[in-house]
Order: structure tokens, then sequence, then C-alpha cells
């Protein structure tokens, strides 16, 4: 008889977790109800530490909460219809194990009706030295953005992190990987591709710059080898404007080329605009490179 109540525990535990997997798959899509409680469920399955945490909340162990001590801990969960007296041990490994019973559903309401009472947000005898000078209101709002954070952090628990991002390629790999320059003029495909495989590389970025707008300037000749620059533009840009907005691509020809002109893109005079920040070079290299890459769309075509 000793073990009963871990074994009823465990039992509980267990029934909870089965209830909880059947709610996720008959949950009704159309009801709002519903939908709160399933964003919850993500929380407590993606963090293990869900039932402490709200634990310490609950107990006002995270001073954005009323304070519970034993008493007002039994209370709180009486108030709401559960038969669970504190047993003695520590407040928030006994409200942990008291939430691992419940039901998600359950849990929603231990929150909404328990947790965020507004009452108890105004009892100056739930109340510790790093909160009593608040007002109700604003003890409350400390507590329902904490709350948010909290659900939000725990949804995001197992997320994990982007190597891209770390290794500073969070970048179009498409462009740069997939779409191949395959024209008849060899020296624009290799301008196209030694600027992709320098931009790769962080201390080459002004050079990849450099050759993506050589490339352009080389495009702008691909239907007249140079003899009538302005004809081939024209040419090129009724191409690509095919069902399109003409006007739109013959204005980022037109912006594009100055931009070159003005900043240290191809010329290096004096007077040229230094491109310093690292995003602005990564912000020309993709707008000219989507722009390039159109062109060789159409151009195959």
């Amino acid at each position: 008889m000793v073990y009963l109540e871990p074994i009823q525990s465990s039992f509980n535990q267990l029934k909870a977790i089965i209830n909880d997997l059947i709610y996720k798959k008959f949950y009704n899509v159309n009801d709002p109800t519903e939908l709160k409680n399933l964003k919850l469920l993500k929380a407590r399955e993606e963090n293990i530490d869900f039932e402490i945490e709200l634990a310490e909340r609950i107990c006002g162990d995270n001073q954005n909460y009323p304070y519970r001590s034993s008493y007002y801990l039994t209370k709180f969960f009486q108030d709401l219809g559960y038969n669970y007296k504190h047993s003695g041990i520590t407040r928030k490994y006994w409200v942990e194990d008291v939430l691992k019973e419940l039901t998600i559903s359950e849990i929603a309401n231990v929150i909404e009706k328990g947790l965020f009472r507004k009452k108890d947000f105004s009892n100056s005898n739930l109340r510790r030295e790093g909160n009593k000078n608040y007002s109700a209101n604003e003890f409350l709002q400390l507590a329902i953005q904490d709350f948010k954070d909290f659900i939000d952090r725990c949804i995001t628990a197992n997320e994990s992190v982007n190597l891209l991002e770390i290794l500073d390629l969070n970048i179009n790999l498409e462009l740069l990987f997939e779409n191949k320059a395959t024209t008849d003029d060899e020296e624009l495909n290799d301008l196209i591709n030694e600027a992709k495989s320098r931009f790769l590389n962080p201390t080459d970025k002004h050079i990849a710059l450099e050759k993506i707008w050589d490339a352009f300037e080389r495009i702008k000749t691909y239907y007249d080898s140079g003899k009538n620059k302005s004809k081939s533009t024209d040419q090129l840009i009724e191409n690509i404007s095919s069902n399109f907005n003409k006007e739109l691509f013959e204005e980022e020809f037109r912006k594009l080329t100055s931009i070159g002109n003005n900043y240290r893109i191809r010329h290096h005079e004096t007077d040229k605009l230094e491109i310093s920040d690292p995003k602005h070079l990564n912000y020309l290299f993709f707008r000219m490179l989507t722009l390039i890459d159109l062109c060789l769309v159409k151009l195959k075509e």
C-alpha cells in the first residue's frame, strides 16, 4: 500500500498523455477554443520543462506572478475543482506533478481561470517585494507578456539553427547553384560563374560585385556584339518584358547602370561612392543576379 499513490500518479500521467494524443487527432479545426488548446499542446510537447516552468509561474517563483504559499496552492487547485492538497514537498515540484496528471484542456483551464485570475493580482497577500509597487493591471500585464514569451519559447525550443546563417550564407542558393549560365557567349558565362564563385568567399564579395556588373554590361551587347549597345539593350528588354511591364525593366536597367557608374563597383576613381556594408553588397549582388538570371532564362527560351 505504500506504493499506491506513486503508482496512481503515474497512471494519471499516462492517461493524460493518451488523452492529449486523442485530442490532437480529433480536434475541430473550426473551433477557436480547440485551436488555442492545440497551441498549448504544441508548447507542452516541444518543451520537456513545460510543466516545471509553468509550475514556477503558478507558485509565483517567477516574480511576474502572484506568490502562492502551500495554503494558497491547495486553494488554487481546489477553487478550480481539482481535489489536490499540497503534500509538503517543494512547492514547484508538487505543482509540476499535479500538472503532469492534467490533460491539455485542463491545463488551459488552470491557466485561464487560475493563473490569470484577476483578483489574485489585486491580493496584497500574494505580493512580494519585487512586485508590490505595481498596480493590479500593471502586474497582470507583466504576467501576460511573460506568458506569451514563455509559450513562444516552448514552441521553438527544438528548432535547429540554420547553418547557412551561421556561415553567412543566408542567400538565394537557387540563383547561386542551380541556374547555370549556358549562353553562346562564353565570356559572359565565365563572368557570371566567376561572380557566383567569388561571392561565396566573404573576402571576395567586392570582386564578385564587380564581375556581376561586368556581366550586366556584357549581356547588354548580346544581340549586337557591342556595335550598337543601345539597340541590343532595347531588344533584350523587349525579350524579358514579354507579357509584363516593359517600362519597369527599362527603369531597372537605367538604375543599375547608374549604380555601376556612381559607386565603386567597376570604376575606382576617387569620386566614386564606397560600398562598405556587407548587407548592401549582398543586396546589390542579388538584385543584379536576379535580373541577369531572368535574362538567361529568356535567352534560353
